[in-house]
């Protein structure tokens, strides 16, 4: 039959907006997607131009019986309402009614692309409203909503009965239907997309078909919206420390640029631990605040130590003054030490760093200001520390106010190099304690050059000077006791450096493999005896002497010391590359020195004729297997005194690491300790949806275990459910160890949570 093309006109004030996928069934909901090779673009052969307020019906036949009949068209109908989109096998519109009528596979889909489904869908003339049997829909993030019927009201709600919801897959991948992780099953349900949510009256929640939970009102936000105020996912638990717990977060949708979330914990020992953070977003900034407080007075129960009311906060955050400025800051702080491991209190979300200071000893509060122009860079910092071992001492805790850098790289070159100018002055204090001040200042001056041959010469020279004023030296620091005599004590250093250093980067194809060859020498020259007992080592106090830093000219980690004398670093390293996905790469080295150097403690394998031998060596195949190690070898008795070693291995089911770590430390009484740790994490999948995870962390010298846990997981597309058990042997005053378990569910599109899960 030949096709015929009809034009008619209705008027569209708006397009229909009823969105979805699949049919109700007893045992899910059957999934139909509209044809993607669809042209949606009408014949412009037939048709010039079509505006809003047309509709163009395209069909196997279309006929009217009186001129002022229903228009009926039947056989592959398809109608195009401006960007929106209808096919039925049959359309019929009524002029004098205002009702149109489609029948048969009906699905309209809309300009977000969401698609809904019907058997049979009756509309107003101006498709605003409408009644449809059989009804279904595919949403926004794969969720699916059908009913037995459905009614369309004022273009802005739609009311369903006997309706299903889920955003779990309704069928296989051979397509065929199968019963989702979960859906709930209401008597009435109601899509508001003004208010943007699903609202589910007599609703039963199923678990693989199976009944769990009644409640008589559900809302959940609507798949379409990015972010709504409502509850997030629960975490359930129980310890020896807390008996059982559960966090029940709320989000706060506030506005479009700023929210927050409540997440208060129930604890059974000792009671309601008050959560809440904040963020807000803008143009010029950003900022997250995060806070707790708990009031737990039980005498017979409490840490002695510890205060009846004990808090936390965190924030984090920035604001931009014009284009130069800025201003930002990184608070955390708690009212006593061991009130972050007792509640598995950690930074998360946004707050989260890479380094968490809130599970080490010590925390860190800073506020700063940053101005940047052209070559030159302005960082005035103040910092607030806090120690979290029983041993600290708050009034010997230094605070830094003000700590400024400036620093400013010149665009002309002197000789041929680069030149940079920098200033540093720190002002610490303490509320008992030696106070000090410091005056830095330097210029640095660099050139390399490549030869036709490929060699690298890199020179470098470096005019420094330093000022010290002391107060209170009688009082002492964290690590130095009191020195009798003057309290106040003035100190200068001037330290001038030059050097040169030389490598020969070289490659070339041999067994097979790509090699890459390079030795290296630096030669350092500075005057000796630049270190003074008398200038408090304030920010020097470690270094973690390996091959990355063998050719840092100063190994000192902050300003108090300096590495000085003449020396001399040696290098070499190699690499090979095979086709097959083999990696080996290696290095070697070590420093010679004509004077021994007071830079460093003698712990750190640095300061004498030869230092010790620092290396790596790395293999890696398709980064499917492989092992990394760094190492510190004793110069004199070849023994190992810094080793860290990770190996993994990622194949078939199997996603497993483990780390070795060795060193020995100093300690204030001057000894070596040695410690020695084992940390193992082993991740097995065992089916498509189903893996467990195994880890432990040994301390090797002390022969005991620190910790252990165990998960297993479940994750599809739609939902998410896991188990842990957690055992931690550390002790601290008041805090004996901690038995754990944690159970968290995730229901995508109805309880989904932003907030990474916590510790336990």
């Amino acid at each position: 039959m030949r096709r015929h093309h009809l034009i008619a006109r209705l008027l569209l004030s708006t397009a229909p907006t009823i969105v979805g996928t699949a049919n109700l069934h007893a045992q899910g909901i059957a999934q139909e997607t509209p044809d993607p090779k669809i042209n949606t673009t009408p014949d412009t052969d037939t048709i010039e131009q079509i505006d809003d307020e047309k509709v163009l019906f395209e069909a196997d036949s279309v006929s009217r019986d009186q001129e002022d009949g229903p228009i009926v068209a039947e056989g592959d109908v398809r109608a195009y309402f401006g960007e929106r989109y209808l096919r039925a096998d049959r359309l019929v519109y009524d002029p004098a009614s205002d009702i149109v009528i489609a029948e048969g596979n009906v699905s309209i889909t809309d300009e977000n692309l969401d698609t809904v489904f019907a058997g049979r869908v009756e509309l107003s003339g101006d498709l605003r409203d409408g009644i449809s049997e059989n009804f279904s829909a595919l949403l926004e993030d794969n969720a699916r909503l059908a009913a037995d019927s459905a009614v369309r009201e004022k273009n802005a709600k739609t009311r369903l009965s006997k309706a299903v919801y889920t955003a779990c897959n309704v069928c296989n991948a051979n397509g065929n239907g199968k019963t989702p992780t979960w859906r709930i099953k209401a008597l009435r349900v109601t899509r508001d997309e003004e208010r943007k949510v699903i609202r589910f009256r007599h609703a039963f929640l199923e678990i693989k078909g199976i009944p769990i939970l009644y409640a008589p009102f559900i809302q959940a936000p609507d798949p379409s919206v990015e972010r709504q105020s409502g509850f997030l996912t629960p975490r359930v638990g129980a310890s020896n420390r807390l008996g059982l717990f559960t966090e029940i977060p709320y989000y706060f949708a506030i506005s479009n640029h700023q929210d927050a979330t409540f997440f208060p914990k129930y604890t059974a020992e000792d009671g309601v631990l008050w959560q809440a953070e904040w963020r807000r977003r803008g143009r010029k900034g950003y900022h997250v605040l995060s806070g707790g407080v708990i009031d737990f007075d039980d005498p017979e129960n409490r840490d002695p130590n510890a205060p009846g009311v004990r808090w936390h906060y965190f924030g984090s955050g920035y604001h931009n003054f014009g284009k130069n400025w800025r201003a930002g800051y990184d608070l955390e702080r708690v009212s006593d030490d061991t009130y972050l491991r007792r509640y598995s209190v950690r930074r998360r979300g946004d707050l989260r760093q890479e380094l968490d200071r809130s599970s080490t000893n010590r925390l860190r509060s800073n506020v700063n200001i940053a101005w940047a122009e052209g070559g030159s860079k302005l960082n005035v910092d103040s910092f607030l520390f806090q120690g979290l071992r029983a041993s600290d001492r708050s009034e010997l805790t230094p605070y830094v106010l003000p700590l400024i850098n400036f620093q400013h790289d010149f665009s002309q070159r002197v000789a041929g190099g680069h030149v940079s100018a920098n200033a540093n002055i720190a002002v610490l204090q303490r509320s008992s304690g030696a106070d000090s001040r410091r005056l830095t200042t330097n210029a640095h001056w660099e050139r390399e050059k490549i030869t036709k041959n490929g060699h690298r010469i890199n020179l470098f020279g470096e005019l420094r000077g330093d000022a010290y004023f002391f107060e209170d030296l009688d009082e002492g620091t964290e690590i130095l006791p009191g020195v009798p005599g003057d309290s106040t004590e003035f100190e200068t250093r001037f330290s001038p450096t030059a050097g040169v250093e030389w490598s020969y980067p070289l490659t070339r194809k041999a067994v097979g493999a790509r090699l890459f060859l390079e030795p290296r020498i630096q030669i350092v020259a500075s005057p000796s005896n630049r270190n003074r007992a008398s200038i408090i080592n304030e920010d020097s106090q470690s270094i973690e002497f390996d091959y990355a830093g063998l050719f840092d000219f100063n190994k000192s980690t902050g300003f108090d010391k300096i590495e000085d004398g003449q020396r001399m670093n040696v290098g070499f390293s190699a690499s090979a590359i095979w086709p097959n996905g083999i990696e080996v790469d290696a290095a070697i080295g070590e420093q010679f020195r004509l004077q021994d150097t007071d830079a460093f403690n003698p712990s750190a394998g640095l300061g004498e004729s030869r230092s010790d031998i620092v290396g790596s060596l790395n293999v890696n195949f398709n980064n499917r297997v492989g092992i990394e190690n760094r190492f510190r070898i004793n110069k004199d008795s070849g023994d190992i005194q810094r080793a860290e070693s990770v190996a993994f291995l990622r194949a078939w089911r199997l996603n497993s690491n483990v780390s070795y770590v060795r060193l020995n430390e100093e300690n204030t009484a001057a000894a070596l300790v040695r410690r020695e740790e084992l940390n193992t994490n082993f991740g097995f999948r065992l089916t498509r949806h189903w893996s467990s995870n195994f880890g432990w962390r040994a301390d090797l010298v002390g022969n005991q275990t620190i910790t252990q846990n165990f998960g297993i997981d479940y994750h599809d597309e739609c939902s998410s459910f896991g188990i842990t058990l957690r055992r931690d042997r550390t002790r601290d005053v008041g805090l004996q160890t901690n038995n754990a378990i944690l159970i968290r569910f995730t229901l995508k599109t109805l309880v989904d949570s932003p907030l990474a899960s916590p510790s336990i």
